[in-house]
């Protein structure tokens, strides 16, 4: 009897633990969207990623590395960039499993440099370390033609091995 309940409380103890793990990622990916949808406290952004990021961004073929160069390619502190709707972003699906999320939606049209941008559909996957930060940022956007230069754009291909 006494070998029923202690088999019984490890396996609880496991399910709780694997529980709480999924509900942890679960409330800093709410968080980490909801900052995003706001897009007013950039400092509580990049909390969210640790310090040796890697974030990729497919159409564009950019490939920034570390904390710093994410601060500097985010670049919310812009004056330039103006948000029309109450939210920068809309997610309409969102898969998380284990330490993965793929998140699909589109950011809201905004201004920047005194243009209008449209609304952009995105996919991105996000990875996160053990504490709970993000190692690995992968996007694809489907950037406006206005805003990225088809002929001269780098080549994400090159990142193959």
């Amino acid at each position: 009897m006494e070998v029923n309940r202690f088999l019984y409380v490890i396996i609880l103890m496991v399910v709780c633990s694997c529980t709480n793990k999924d509900n942890s990622i679960n409330e800093t990916v709410k968080e980490y969207y909801e900052t995003y949808q706001d897009r007013n406290d950039f400092e509580k952004f990049l909390g969210f990623y640790d310090e040796k990021i890697v974030l990729e961004d497919i159409i564009n073929a950019d490939r920034i590395v570390g904390k710093k160069a994410l601060e500097d390619f985010f670049d919310w502190n812009d004056p330039g960039y103006k948000k029309i709707a109450a939210d920068a972003l809309v997610i309409y699906e969102q898969t998380i499993e284990g330490n993965r999320v793929v998140t699909s939606g589109y950011f809201n049209e905004f201004l920047w440099g005194g243009n209008t941008f449209e609304a952009m559909h995105f996919v991105t996957i996000l990875t996160f370390n053990r504490s709970g930060k993000i190692i690995k940022q992968v996007d694809w956007i489907n950037y406006p033609s206005n805003l990225v230069d088809y002929t001269k754009r780098k080549n994400s291909n090159e990142w193959i091995k």
